[in-house]
């Protein structure tokens, strides 16, 4: 493991932490947590796809 780590706490959907399990199986990472941390990776490091990500209103479970 590279690098300090700390865990925090956070709310998710059902359909969100399947997607997570989906991610870790079908890539064969090591845990969740993991797959979390290549997301957020991923979006420090490519910025410019942040207004893509977090400009667009989004809500699955909205009616």
């Amino acid at each position: 493991m590279a690098g300090e780590k700390q865990t925090i706490e956070i709310d998710l959907n059902p359909d969100q932490i399947s997607f997570i399990g989906v991610m870790k199986d079908e890539f064969g990472i090591a845990s969740e947590s993991k797959v979390m941390r290549i997301i957020i990776d991923y979006l420090q490091s490519t910025k410019d796809v942040h207004d893509t990500v977090f400009k667009q209103w989004r809500c699955l479970r909205c009616d």
